[in-house]
């Protein structure tokens, strides 16, 4: 077919000049005009014409004297995606001469690519020697055997100086693939020093950069597992294969033995292998399928990276088997090495280095391959306690932080119910309280109780405390009749099992008498009777006796006393700033509630000096984004609005709306609150 388009594009140009030539003749056109015309007759076709002539043309094969195909290459499996970023970044680095080599964990088709690209040689005629690079030594003796450069003495170092002269020698395109290598000084000593030789490596270490410029080979993205799917097993139900490709972590190893478990036979549906996937052990349920392009199973390639590490090394991935999936940040492996992991590609990290991402058939495996989960659990947890360190003052800064520990200890109490996990728990959720942050705290203590009474006994006291706890959470989250009920239960138990003035008994009596005010219900004279009893159990100086009589005074707010409230809370921020000191955040948050008390009793002018005061002294003690902080800052709003200074309102509203919701998030009262003032202001 190309030979009749060139014959095409070479006959119609001259046919088309002679007839231009024959035409200016029969003219009477003189010789020089005539020249111009016949050539502009014929150049105009030929071009396009040439490019016709070559357009689809079969590359040039190269031709060989040498051994076409050394080694096995693999064969293109079947629903093969192309993933054509990395294949054009190989020929990109390859035609430059230089080695390159593909860095990947196990199973996400490095080899499958190298094998591509080796393909593409040989269907151009350019010889490819295929080694398996994990035992280089027998795989180069092969290679100099089917060369005929084996010397009948030849000691493994002979036969690599050998190989490697050889090598250079070439004059002529020739690719060395080495899969799956494992010594980078023994890659070294073999790789010719000068020469055409393509050298295409294939590794999990990242040790290899030092002799290869590096092609990071990922996951497949969620198309390309979707199409891979589609591909190989053929229409089915779409959201079942969306959560197939998940539960394999987008892993192409994985899915294309997945795919052959579907497949059959027997053919069976994406749900019934979710099932499976779900209830089997993974060592069986993963295997080599016969016939599958890999050379061994998912959880065996997983296993010989695990065995290939030192014992610290399994321990660490041991803890991170039962973290989330989703990372754990770097801070909580300071103490921790991950060389030897990310070397063997178990571990990888994000794209800004501050987290460590483990798969999750990786952590299966690994997870399965122990005597005891169990004991990973437990080890984890007691890293995880670290988050009982952060300070008071801190909490809202480390909040991401805590965050983040949150979601590793409800992992690891779905791995093994133990009480250092519940532990972690409660110590994440009092950091949660200390910024009022209810709605946060909710679920997590909601958990830390039923797995407290999974534990213990009903009346066990950490049972009470974790109940105790999720009221509180309730109260703060203005969710204050779930609230009541549920003190009035825990002070119920409390005085049945401690007595009606134990200090605990005494401490959900006193946030009963708080969450019965947030309902509208004021109850001036529990809230007495607790202070009485407090000061008599634990001094009237305590800092529990203190936060009773703080409370004692807002619930005169809430009920509209403003003045008896303003005499409450000079009286109390007095005693704390006594005891604890002026600048003691609790002394300070008091103060913001005695000039928020000020202005509701009609002199909003004296409120916003106070709250100006105490906001200077909160952002220099606790930070201007501190919760209390941007509380105190609402105050001020409401007395500006009070005081009929709307734009200085609309200013600080707005401030605290956008800097409560980065702080806590948009789930918040005071978020709410603060932008319902804000549009309130806005409509006027």
């Amino acid at each position: 077919m190309r030979r009749v388009r060139v014959l095409i594009a070479t006959v119609v140009p001259l046919s088309a000049g002679a007839l231009a030539w024959w035409g200016c003749v029969v003219g009477g056109v003189d010789l020089d005009t005539t020249g111009i015309i016949v050539g502009l007759v014929v150049l105009v076709p030929a071009t396009p014409l040439a490019i016709w002539a070559g357009a689809g043309a079969e590359p040039e094969r190269v031709a060989s004297t040498t051994r076409l195909e050394i080694g096995e290459v693999p064969r293109r499996p079947r629903a093969f995606q192309r993933r054509p970023q990395v294949r054009g970044r190989i020929e990109e680095i390859l035609a430059a001469g230089r080695p390159c080599c593909l860095i990947g964990a196990k199973g996400v088709g490095k080899t499958q690519l190298a094998a591509a690209h080796a393909r593409s040689c040989l269907e151009l005629g350019i010889p490819v020697a295929w080694l398996a690079a994990e035992h280089l030594a027998d795989s180069l003796q092969a290679m100099a055997a089917e060369l005929g450069l084996l010397g009948k003495d030849d000691d493994p170092a002979a036969v690599q100086r050998r190989m490697r002269d050889w090598l250079a020698e070439r004059r002529e395109p020739y690719l060395l693939v080495l899969d799956n290598a494992v010594d980078p000084d023994a890659v070294a000593a073999m790789l010719p020093a000068t020469g055409v030789v393509w050298v295409l490596i294939t590794s999990t270490t990242h040790a290899f950069e030092r002799l290869a410029e590096p092609v990071a080979v990922e996951r497949f993205t969620a198309k390309e597992a979707l199409d891979y799917l589609r591909e190989r097993v053929g229409p089915g139900d779409v959201a079942a294969a969306r959560v197939l490709v998940r539960e394999l972590d987008r892993l192409p190893l994985a899915l294309a033995v997945a795919a052959a478990g579907i497949v059959g036979p027997p053919r069976i549906r994406y749900s019934a292998y979710l099932e499976r996937l779900r209830g089997e052990p993974i060592d069986q349920l993963l295997a080599r399928p016969s016939g599958e392009a890999y050379p061994r199973g998912v959880a065996q390639a997983i296993l010989l990276a695990l065995h290939a590490v030192s014992g610290p090394s399994r321990d660490l991935l041991g803890e991170l088997s039962v973290l989330s999936p989703d990372g754990v940040d770097l801070e909580l492996l300071r103490d921790a090495s991950l060389t030897e992991l990310a070397g063997q590609s178990l571990v990888s990290f994000s794209r800004d280095g501050s987290t460590v991402l483990v798969h999750r058939l990786v952590q299966r495996v690994v997870r399965e391959s122990v005597e005891s989960v169990a004991d990973l659990v437990e080890r984890a947890a007691r890293r995880l306690r670290a988050v009982e360190d952060v300070a008071d003052a801190d909490t809202w800064r480390r909040l991401p932080y805590i965050t983040a520990v949150a979601g590793h200890a409800a992992v690891l109490w779905e791995h093994a119910h133990l009480a250092v996990v519940l532990e972690v728990r409660q110590a994440i959720a009092a950091h949660l309280l200390y910024l009022n942050d209810g709605v946060r705290a909710i679920p997590i203590l909601a958990a830390v109780a039923q797995g407290w009474e999974l534990l213990h006994e009903p009346d066990h006291p950490a049972v009470q405390q974790a109940r105790h706890q999720l009221a509180t959470a309730h109260e703060f989250a203005g969710r204050f009749d779930e609230a009541v009920n549920l003190f009035e239960e825990v002070v119920a138990d409390r005085t049945r099992t401690l007595g009606a003035r134990h200090p605990d008994t005494l401490h959900s009596r006193a946030r009963l008498a708080s969450s019965l005010s947030g309902a509208g219900r004021f109850c001036p004279a529990l809230f007495e009777e607790v202070i009485a009893d407090q000061a008599r159990v634990l001094g009237a100086e305590d800092s529990a006796t203190l936060t009773t009589r703080f409370n004692h005074a807002l619930a005169h707010s809430l009920a509209a006393r403003h003045a008896e409230a303003v005499t409450l809370f000079e009286g109390v921020s007095a005693d704390q700033a006594r005891v604890l000191g002026l600048d003691h955040p609790d002394t300070l948050v008091s103060r913001g509630r005695l000039a928020s008390a000020v202005a509701s009793a009609g002199r909003p002018d004296q409120a916003i000096e106070q709250f100006e005061q105490t906001l200077a002294a909160q952002e220099r003690v606790i930070g201007a984004d501190h919760p209390d902080t941007l509380i105190t800052r609402f105050g001020l709003a409401s007395a500006y609005e009070a005081a009929g200074a709307l734009a200085q309102a609309r200013a600080e509203y707005a401030h605290v709306a956008e800097h409560i919701e980065a702080v806590l998030g948009p789930d918040q009262p005071m978020t709410a609150a603060a932008r319902q003032a804000l549009a309130r202001l806005k409509g006027e």
